[in-house]
């Protein structure tokens, strides 16, 4: 399965302020606004094509560390934060040969930002930040859903058509073949609610769907094997490399297993379920 670069879709999706739960909906006017929620990825792209100042397709590399932030409940503002931070360094240093190529060259401040952050809020809530589970400003939740029923149908009907491809193909993996039919069970039970007309708050989907692609990886891990498994994690090693040593240890982890899990999809040609694909 080719890469999918981040550009194909800037023009999906708009920002919005996160105000209260968001359902899928029938219809939507093209003139309300749409869930932050999956512009967290298109954002940050294009504050750091902007302030790169010449357009560039963002890297696998890059889309794994945007991953392990979303992932780890980096607020988009701490992102964005850390990305302008970093440029602002940049921009102030004399004698600029080489341009800013990757993302990775703001990781480090983001991740300061992301610490301090979570130290301002344990002095505002008298409670520490929790990881993993982002604030409204990620995204999760706005005012008005950017799916109707009918999209979100049409495209949970063409992920599983692709599955069961996959299924057809790897029938003879018995470990793959019983993941794939527990996937097709959750997904037939979510469409046929979809299906119902009822109203399923868009990031409880995205919730469920989620884990509906851990599980599948998962089977592929397994139907992969552990050889296979050790040459994948070795290729997506040697792509971070050149990073290592700038990475703090968990953000390191949690990308390169970013890296791994694209590789495995790519191999067995799988389809990603999120909505931001849609």
């Amino acid at each position: 399965m080719a890469i999918i670069e981040l550009n194909e879709f800037a023009s999906v999706i708009k920002m919005s302020s996160a105000e209260t739960n968001m359902e899928i909906t029938r219809d939507r006017e093209p003139s309300q606004p749409v869930m932050n929620y999956f512009n967290y990825f298109t954002e940050i792209e294009e504050e750091f094509v902007k302030r790169r100042r010449s357009h560039m397709l963002v890297s696998p590399l890059d889309w794994s560390l945007m991953e392990s932030w979303k992932q780890r409940g980096v607020p988009l503002h701490i992102v964005l934060r850390g990305i302008n931070s970093s440029f602002d360094s940049y921009d102030k240093r004399s004698g600029r040969i080489r341009k800013v190529n990757s993302l990775l060259y703001c990781q480090q401040e983001v991740e300061l930002m992301f610490v301090q952050y979570g130290e301002s809020r344990v002095g505002s809530s008298g409670e520490p930040a929790v990881e993993g589970q982002p604030e409204t400003e990620n995204g999760a939740g706005g005012k008005d859903s950017p799916f109707t029923i009918g999209s979100v149908i049409d495209y949970l009907n063409e992920q599983r058509e692709a599955l069961e491809l996959i299924s057809r193909k790897h029938a003879a993996e018995a470990a793959l073949t019983e993941t794939l039919n527990r996937i097709f069970l959750r997904l037939d039970q979510i469409l046929d609610d979809l299906r119902t007309g009822k109203n399923l708050p868009a990031e409880n989907l995205e919730t469920d769907l989620t884990m509906i692609e851990e599980v599948l990886l998962d089977g592929l891990r397994e139907s992969a094997g552990e050889a296979r498994l050790a040459e994948l994690k070795k290729e997506a090693a040697g792509q971070l490399r050149s990073y290592r040593q700038t990475m703090e240890s968990a953000v390191y982890d949690q990308t390169l297993n970013n890296l791994i899990a694209r590789k495995l999809r790519e191999q067995y040609h799988v389809p990603r379920l999120s909505l931001f694909y849609l």
